[in-house]
């Protein structure tokens, strides 16, 4: 009986040991910092700018925004899964762009990821709007 309880005990240990085994999830990346936002003169909008990191192979969840966004890879790369289109990797010194309300998934790769972006917002509303897979 001694015999099976060290095995599982190793068994367990090595799966913890090893977050692989113990979990197919992607680990989350770190809020965007808001570094400034300011007001878009004449309209009921502003701009805002920040810097999303993200440890290796972290994800940001599925959304969608309320506002337009251009996002600069500064370190890494980014895989950017936007619904009805093919997978899209960038790398740093690459830019990409997401329409008002594309619902997309983003992703670090295995080195992880440093980006800069700006976006137009309506202030005091939720920018991000998490959605779940339909």
């Amino acid at each position: 009986m001694n015999k099976y309880l060290s095995i599982s005990i190793l068994v367990g240990t090595m799966m913890a040991a090893h977050p692989t085994m113990a979990t197919d999830t992607a680990p989350a990346a770190k809020e965007t910092e808001t570094l400034q936002r300011i007001a878009v003169n004449g309209t009921n909008r502003e701009l805002g700018m920040g810097i999303s990191e993200f440890p290796p192979n972290a994800e940001k969840p599925r959304h969608r925004a309320i506002g337009p966004e251009i996002v600069y890879v500064i370190q890494g790369e980014v895989i950017v899964l936007i619904d009805g289109q093919p997978a899209k990797t960038v790398r740093a010194g690459e830019s990409y762009q997401l329409a008002a309300k594309d619902v997309h998934t983003t992703k670090a790769g295995p080195s992880g990821a440093k980006t800069i972006a700006s976006w137009v917002t309506i202030p005091g509303k939720q920018f991000n709007i998490y959605t779940n897979k339909e």
